[in-house]
Order: structure tokens, then C-alpha cells, then sequence
């Protein structure tokens, strides 16, 4: 290869968690090529590649002119009704594609993000080995889909791949349709915001987090899945609190419970992300909020 740096193709490196893994991928020395639609992006010492992940053709034939040493799929649809989607099912076909031309020529470790949404819910923390649930939306279905085809493809041409499933985002920029962006949006306005599941406890993590856990992930060697997460958890009540004390507009924050059918609980064990990939976690939620704020 003329560059001896690690040559890697990535998606969705403009998302909410992706535009964060930029530094640390650098940090540890990859060079990164990107697939992505928009028309500009942030001159940060990527390689953009304009062009469609849905384009069969397109990604074949990217993959035999980059011809990556490491593949990262981060892109996904995750705002609006994705749930339900259809879209889910092009995100599939695209991954499948891009697993089999990245080992067609000649790929090394690929790493797909997850979601903790496969997993069959319970009342304590969440393994990688625990019983799933896939098949409860179109998203979880294709998600969990992908990972068993990809699985199949990597170890028929003897290539090591990874699969984090994430579990709850929060960052900077976040839609207004989510829950952080949402209050953020709304107290700027200064309008109120009613919270209808504040019982409910989450595991999140910060952007930067999650993007710095996947850099590592994908420098590593480790196999199968990992969780994403903090391995903690946090009431949706306390979350918003926190939010709005940094604010300074708790006066805004209403509560009215109405989650009765929802999990009450889905927080991650996440000992293979930290005694395996060996991350450490930089942020809880004080500092990240006071970034984003």
C-alpha cells in the first residue's frame, strides 16, 4: 500500500455518534476514507467518497479502489418512525454488500454498529449472551439480520469481525426529536417539557463515549459482540433534572407517568468493553452535559 497508515473505510461518520470518532480513529493512527451523500463536509483530514450506500454498484466498486484494511459500518436511520421503517431493509442490503466486497478484496477486521434493542429485556444488566428479541421491530430485525450474515461471510474468508450493540445516545447537536435535544429545544423557547416516562431507568452514554469505544474496538482484535454502554443506570426523571439544573429551567420540567408497558429497566454489562477492548469510560453525566450546555 503507498499510505502505511491503516486504511480504513468507514460509514455514517457525520451522524451523532460518528462525527466524534474522527479525532480518536486518528488518534490511533487510521486513515480514514468515508462513504458519504452529503454535498460538503468538514475538511477534518477525511477522505470523502460522495455516493450511495444503497448503490450496489457504487460500494463494489469503492472497496476495489480503496481496498481497506478495516471496514467500520456506523450508518443507519434513527429518527423518525425508523422502528417500522422500510428504510431498515435497504440499510440491510447495503451492509450485506458492503461485508462481502470489503472480504472480496482483501479486508482484515470490520466492526458494525448494534443495538441493545435485540435484546430480550430483563430486570438486571444485559450480556452479550443473553436470549434476543429481534424480531420485535423491522429495525431489530435487520440489525441483528446483518450481524449473522456478516458473522457467516468474515469467517468463511477467515476475517475478523465485531459488533457493538449500543445502548442509549446522548451528545451534542442531538435532534429535537430525541430526548436531550428535545428539552434543550424546548427550554430555549422557554416552553415546558412534559416527561411521561420518568421512571424508566436507561443506560446512557455520551457521544464521545461511544465513539471512543468503537475506535478502540476496531483497533483491537476482539471478536463477536460487545456492549456499548456504561454499564449504569439512570432514571429518565434524573436524566431531565440534571439537564435542566445545568439549563436553568427546571421550572419548565413536568412529569406525568404513563410508561406502564414499557421495559422498566435495560442497562448493559459491559466487562468485555472494559476488561477486553480495554476502554475507559471519560465521561459521566456532569461533564457531558456541561459540553453540551
Amino acid at each position: 500500500m503507498e499510505n502505511k497508515k491503516k486504511k480504513l473505510l468507514a460509514t455514517g461518520l457525520t451522524g451523532l455518534i460518528g462525527k466524534e470518532l474522527v479525532e480518536p480513529l486518528k488518534a490511533l493512527g487510521f486513515d480514514i476514507y468515508c462513504i458519504t451523500i452529503d454535498e460538503s463536509n468538514p475538511d477534518n483530514g477525511v477522505h470523502w467518497i460522495k455516493g450511495s450506500l444503497f448503490d450496489s454498484q457504487f460500494i463494489k466498486s469503492t472497496m476495489e479502489e480503496v481496498k481497506p484494511d478495516y471496514l467500520l459500518n456506523m450508518a443507519w436511520a434513527t429518527t423518525g418512525d425508523y422502528l417500522s421503517s422500510n428504510i431498515n431493509y435497504d440499510f440491510l442490503n447495503a451492509g450485506i454488500t458492503l461485508i462481502k466486497s470489503f472480504c472480496e478484496n482483501g479486508g482484515k477486521r470490520a466492526v458494525f454498529a448494534g443495538t441493545c434493542f435485540e435484546y430480550k429485556f430483563k430486570d438486571e444488566p444485559l450480556k452479550e449472551c443473553d436470549e434476543l428479541e429481534s424480531e420485535r421491530t423491522a429495525y431489530t430485525f435487520c440489525k441483528n439480520k446483518l450481524r449473522e450474515i456478516s458473522q457467516f461471510v468474515c469467517q468463511k474468508y477467515g476475517v475478523n469481525f465485531g459488533y457493538g450493540r449500543i445502548f442509549y445516545v446522548y451528545g451534542k447537536g442531538e435532534h429535537h426529536k430525541r430526548l436531550t435535544g428535545c428539552i434543550i429545544d424546548r427550554f430555549s423557547r422557554d416552553e415546558e417539557v412534559l416527561i411521561t416516562s420518568g421512571p424508566l431507568v436507561k443506560d446512557y452514554m455520551y457521544s464521545k463515549d461511544i465513539a471512543g469505544a468503537f475506535a478502540k474496538f476496531l483497533d483491537s482484535d476482539v471478536n463477536g459482540i460487545v456492549n456499548i454502554c456504561t454499564g449504569k443506570g439512570v432514571s429518565i426523571r434524573d436524566y431531565s433534572m440534571q439537564l435542566a439544573e445545568k439549563l436553568g429551567k427546571v421550572g419548565l420540567l413536568k412529569f406525568e407517568d404513563n410508561c406502564a408497558k414499557d421495559p422498566k429497566f435495560i442497562i448493559g454489562d459491559n466487562s468485555r468493553l472494559i476488561n477486553e477492548v480495554g476502554y475507559e469510560i471519560k465521561y459521566d453525566l456532569a461533564t457531558a452535559f456541561d459540553e453540551i450546555v
